[in-house]
């Protein structure tokens, strides 16, 4: 099991690398050759550590594969699945899960469903993730689903504030989000951010 706040430079490098997988995932239709979960699918993944489930999806009925092959149903599926049968996540673990299950479902197009993924996310101490602001993260995605203006961009200007790569690659996130406040979450997450530097 990992804990995220002890591992928070690789966790923060595994969001980063979803972050930019999902860029073109989402964007795209759902592979359809990819789009397939059945009961021996979810046994093993409920043999996974998280981080082989979420964070590098080591298998292709894991939620990260299903999802950056665009299979958002499924990936909620197994997600929700891997909570109920996997094993004992550490608080962090299972914010990140549930998180997850919220952006599948937005990029669904059901913002009502993920906001309240999205709320059952923030840890109950309101707890970051190491150097991440999380919470305030959570807040701000939630406030774009709910269509909260004032609170949106309430966040995106406290997270950018944050010192740190994630809390700025985060702050970006929320200022698209804000960019296109009318638009679809797929749209707004992946088109509308400022671009990433390049390295």
């Amino acid at each position: 099991m990992i804990d995220l706040k002890a591992s928070g430079h690789r966790a923060m490098g595994l969001c980063v690398a979803f972050t930019l997988s999902v860029l073109s995932a989402n964007t795209a239709p759902a592979d359809e050759a990819k789009c397939k979960l059945t009961p021996e699918d979810k046994a093993a993944n409920a043999k996974l550590s998280f981080d082989e489930f979420d964070q590098m999806g080591v298998t292709a009925s894991t939620w990260r594969a299903l999802e950056e092959a665009g299979c958002h149903k499924l990936a909620v599926e197994a997600a929700e699945d891997y909570l109920v049968n996997g094993p004992v996540l550490t608080p962090s673990a299972k914010s990140d899960v549930l998180f997850h299950i919220a952006q599948s479902l937005a990029f669904d197009g059901d913002n009502p469903g993920a906001a309240l993924m999205v709320t059952a996310a923030i840890p109950p101490g309101r707890d970051n993730h190491g150097d991440l602001d999380w919470t305030t993260y959570l807040i701000g995605t939630w406030a774009f689903l709910a269509k909260d203006r004032a609170r949106l961009d309430a966040a995106a200007t406290k997270v950018a504030a944050e010192p740190g790569n994630g809390n700025r690659i985060d702050g970006d996130v929320l200022k698209g989000l804000a960019a296109c406040f009318d638009k679809p979450y797929a749209k707004a997450y992946v088109d509308c951010r400022p671009p990433l530097p390049k390295h």
